[in-house]
């Protein structure tokens, strides 16, 4: 092998080992990229899981919010609407819930809760009518971020000065609807009443069964 040549072999392999080295470069490259694009491709699919569980969870508690709000608002109000002891307080009932605004003036309306029957007032009064709340029990059925909708059960003890024991318990159903940017009931109508040889036990009824 001549001197020219040597060099020119010389030459040659520098040229390929250079151009293995700068080609194993672009490819440690590369890969480098590509495992930099799915790590951010994971974590970005890490993130929208937490915001759609993040989310979730919210809109969980926004609803258990709400109906726990719905709940309050129907003990409130059937608490000014059935606990009485005289004539005076049972004309007051109303303007009561008028200036406790927990309900509409659609509900105030109602001809069950509120009859528009004189001498009620003073029946009481002459017989010595009381009437408390016992329990109040609300069963959602639809809930969103703003309004539940559902069954509110009142069991209500009525008991003259003449009665003998503790008196009458009855259990009343209503089917409400709560809005709680309003916190108020806007819509109470009534169902029935319990018979008595069903369960009126609250923490086993289901409305919807």
């Amino acid at each position: 092998m001549t001197r020219k040549t040597e060099i020119g072999y010389y030459v040659l392999l520098v040229v390929m080992v250079l151009g293995s080295l700068r080609f194993g470069h672009l490819m440690w490259q590369q890969q480098q990229t590509l495992s930099h694009l799915q790590k951010q491709a994971k974590q970005l699919k890490q993130k929208q899981s937490s915001v759609k569980t993040s989310h979730q969870k919210v809109k969980q508690v926004v609803a258990k919010s709400t109906i726990t709000r719905a709940s309050e608002t129907s003990q409130q109000f059937f608490n000014l609407a059935y606990n009485w002891s005289s004539g005076s307080d049972y004309k007051k009932r109303i303007t009561k819930i008028e200036q406790s605004k927990l309900v509409t003036s659609q509900v105030l309306a109602n001809d069950y809760l509120f009859p528009k029957v004189g001498g009620t007032a003073d029946y009481i009064d002459n017989n010595g009518l009381k009437s408390s709340v016992v329990q109040v029990a609300y069963y959602p059925k639809t809930t969103n971020d703003n309004e539940t909708s559902g069954v509110v059960g009142v069991a209500v003890n009525a008991k003259h000065d003449s009665d003998v024991g503790n008196g009458e318990t009855r259990y009343y159903y209503f089917n409400m609807t709560y809005l709680a940017n309003d916190n108020q009931i806007s819509s109470l109508d009534y169902i029935g009443r319990l018979a008595i040889n069903q369960s009126t036990d609250f923490n086993t009824f289901n409305p919807y069964e």
